[in-house]
């Protein structure tokens, strides 16, 4: 492999590694984390530089616009959206159990529709646009549902095509997005030194 295809952007990579050291410092300071929040963000640290940099070393080209010759992908995006709320957002209709969600996801589905609300109100990326020719894109729940598929589990960012009709390099773009979205809303109640009363409650609540 000749070095030019390894070559990525050095801006993106510079970016990347200054979120990913402030990630892992804010994480190594502080316990004050509800659980489910807590396994999100170690989760976040652990895998977002193994799946960026594994992407990145394998990428052709710079991200934007199209590529002479390179096939079109049409993607079902709003029949996918409405697959994966009829998967698992329909409440008991829905067709998977909340132990599924849980499971897959690392969460439950109360805590996932509180950090994509959250997100999608924080950073205008999370809002679903229109394209140049005039389709719908991407929704905030494909985007989101496929970066937190790839913090459980560490897979590669082409991985969740098939499912959420999202491609490798959106999906990359997304994570990176989502993480400076969490650390933006959350840092203060969730990535906070704890003070004595919250290391008491921790103590009781690991006690009961």
């Amino acid at each position: 492999m000749s070095s030019a295809s390894m070559e990525y952007d050095s801006d993106s990579s510079s970016s990347s590694d200054e979120s990913f050291s402030i990630t892992k410092d804010l994480l190594a300071d502080n316990m004050n984390f509800t659980k489910m929040s807590r396994d999100l963000v170690q989760t976040a640290a652990i895998h977002i530089p193994i799946i960026i940099s594994t992407t990145l070393m394998c990428k052709k080209r710079p991200h934007g616009g199209s590529t002479l010759g390179r096939r079109y992908i049409h993607r079902d995006r709003k029949e996918r959206h409405n697959q994966i709320i009829n998967d698992y957002f329909k409440g008991e209709q829905s067709k998977y159990t909340r132990e599924h969600f849980c499971r897959r996801f690392r969460m439950n589905v109360e805590l996932f529709n509180r950090i994509l609300s959250a997100i999608e109100s924080n950073d205008d990326y999370f809002t679903q646009k229109v394209d140049a020719v005039g389709k719908l894109g991407l929704s905030p729940l494909q985007k989101t549902m496929a970066t937190v598929r790839m913090l459980a589990y560490g897979c590669p960012a082409d991985f969740l095509d098939e499912y959420v009709q999202i491609g490798e390099s959106t999906a990359i773009e997304s994570l990176k997005h989502f993480c400076d979205a969490v650390i933006r809303v959350f840092e203060t109640q969730y990535l906070r030194k704890p003070n004595k009363n919250d290391i008491a409650r921790l103590l009781k609540e690991e006690g009961d």
